[in-house]
């Protein structure tokens, strides 16, 4: 019956019954092509993204290839030859391991190809006893790379001689490779200039900044921190530097960390246990080569607690508030940090 109905309708009754569907027809033809649209938009887009990331991953290769200017410090655990011969495997296994621990930095990660030379960042090397570390400074910012390498610098020094470790290094400026995230290999003049200053010019137990690295400091304003203005930033590097009686200038390590203990008799501390590893090892070696190394460094320790007496009794440091905070006088305390040798 349904079926004779059907036959039987006449060609206005179809037309009025098909109407509503062939509305309906081009309102889902019209999503389905905004849709068809926004789909090939997004593919568009995404293609384009690919495409820029491999044009930044392919530059970043290429340029990972190449030398580029960083701040390269040689360092070398001091009297380690003489350690193979007294000291336990365990012992200087851990010695290495406190050194690399000390001389790399925290990791960072990046998610733009980019914003691996956003600002200066350093990366390290190490085999045996050797740490080469760089700190690249041709970035998009400079946020005063040269006082910030001497400052971690300083407090590795610190850290080392805290358990008992001893340093000497080169610092250099200028080309050397490290990769595009210090994947290495590390190489190049520069790493070159800071082992021969490592190796021919340091000589005791000093980190010693190549005068050349020092001129370019102060002509280099990628080396400069951008918000300063050159003497203020000359100001807080040469705090942290001194000359030696060789014309050599090297990290202030013991005049300098006074600013990095949170407390003055911390500091102090810091000074007893620097005395003790300068005795102990005049103590224990014989070989007048190596003696020598710890007579400079017996008057280098010795000229900054001089200096620290000359401010108490210039009334820059206060006796009486030392007293208070220690229980011991000044003076006393003093004439015990003195190295006799």
């Amino acid at each position: 019956m349904m079926r004779e109905r059907d036959e039987h309708t006449s060609p206005s009754e179809r037309s009025s019954s098909t109407a509503p569907a062939t509305v309906e027809d081009e309102r889902w033809g019209k999503a389905a092509g905004a849709i068809e649209t926004a789909v090939e938009n997004a593919v568009a887009q995404g293609r384009r993204r690919r495409a820029k990331i491999e044009r930044e991953r392919a530059k970043a290769h290429a340029n990972a290839a190449d030398y580029e200017p960083g701040i390269v410090t040689f360092i070398d655990v001091l009297g380690f030859r003489a350690m193979l011969t007294n000291r336990s495997a365990g012992d200087i296994h851990n010695i290495i391991l406190s050194l690399r621990e000390f001389t790399t930095p925290e990791a960072e990660h990046f998610h733009r190809m980019k914003e691996v030379r956003l600002s200066s960042r350093s990366f390290v090397e190490s085999v045996s006893d050797a740490v080469v570390r760089v700190r690249v400074f041709n970035t998009q910012h400079s946020d005063g790379a040269f006082f910030h390498e001497l400052l971690d610098l300083l407090h590795i020094q610190i850290q080392c001689i805290n358990h008992g470790v001893l340093i000497r290094a080169g610092l250099a400026i200028g080309n050397v490779h490290v990769g595009l995230n210090g994947s290495g290999p590390v190489f190049g003049p520069a790493m070159v200039r800071a082992y021969d200053i490592e190796s021919g010019e340091a000589i005791y137990p000093r980190i010693v900044v190549d005068d050349a690295a020092y001129e370019q400091f102060l002509s280099d304003a990628r080396l400069h921190n951008e918000d300063h203005e050159l003497e203020e930033e000359v100001e807080y590097v040469n705090r942290l530097l001194r000359t030696g009686e060789d014309g050599t200038r090297f990290v202030d390590y013991l005049g300098a960390s006074e600013d990095e203990h949170d407390a003055f008799e911390d500091y102090i501390g810091f000074l007893g246990r620097h005395a003790a590893l300068i005795r102990q090892n005049l103590a224990e070696i014989s070989k007048s080569t190596i003696r020598r190394k710890y007579f400079w460094l017996g008057r280098y320790h010795n000229s900054v607690v001089s200096q620290i007496r000359l401010r108490f009794e210039a009334g820059e440091l206060s006796a009486r508030n030392f007293l208070a905070l220690t229980g011991r006088e000044a003076a006393d305390v003093l004439d015990e940090l003195i190295v006799n040798f």
